[in-house]
């Protein structure tokens, strides 16, 4: 049997890992990011894309480094539906923060830093549309975004996954998990050819 003493020195141990463990698991929940798992629907659009960054940025009216401020849950989600209830269209409003201006339209004033811009992803409860595979800014991510105003003046992002570029490298998140590794350098690859243009590298 133990003596007091023992006991006394095991329940200290004991206190003192529960403590730790306690602190250890805190910390580990705090340091993750807020990830939810969503059922996804791909569903095809018509876009017009570009493999080269001269024509890119040709085309885009706006280009931008900004960040999404709120997390995907957290935005507007816009789905509309015909009179019969098929989906007519969805999208999502995502708030960014503009830490610099790289190309933009004459009315748009250069001190500026906070915007709304369309993303072609929606979120139904649990589940997910996207369009092209596209998959969503991430929030607090500075990214070059290239945008184009519709012909209701929203600005929106173009050219699927090829139209968002994280300034840190490319991540799980610029494209599908279903993506080959073929996609990946190519993607990677344009996106090298991004930075390059706009004098950009992971300190920008």
């Amino acid at each position: 049997m133990f003596s007091f003493h023992k006991r006394s020195i095991l329940i200290f141990v004991v206190c003192i890992a529960v403590v730790t463990l306690s602190i250890f698991t805190y910390m580990n929940v705090q340091s993750k990011p807020e990830q939810s798992v969503y059922t996804v629907v791909h569903l095809p659009a018509n876009s017009i894309t570009f493999s080269e960054v001269e024509k890119l940025h040709a085309f885009a009216e706006f280009i931008v480094i900004g960040y999404a401020t709120d997390g995907f849950a957290d935005r507007e989600h816009v789905i509309t539906a015909f009179d019969d209830g098929a989906m007519q269209s969805f999208h999502t409003n995502t708030n960014i923060k503009i830490t610099k201006i790289l190309k933009k339209p004459e009315d748009f004033p250069s001190d500026q830093t906070e915007l709304t811009i369309i993303e072609p992803v929606s979120l139904d409860e649990n589940v997910k549309y996207t369009a092209n595979d596209y998959v969503e800014l991430q929030k607090n991510e500075p990214s070059v975004l290239f945008l184009l105003r519709n012909s209701y003046g929203d600005y929106g992002l173009i050219n699927d996954n090829l139209g968002k570029f994280n300034l840190e490298g490319v991540s799980q998140y610029s494209l599908p998990e279903s993506s080959s590794s073929q996609q990946l350098s190519e993607y990677s690859t344009f996106r090298d050819f991004v930075m390059k243009k706009y004098n950009l590298n992971q300190d920008s």
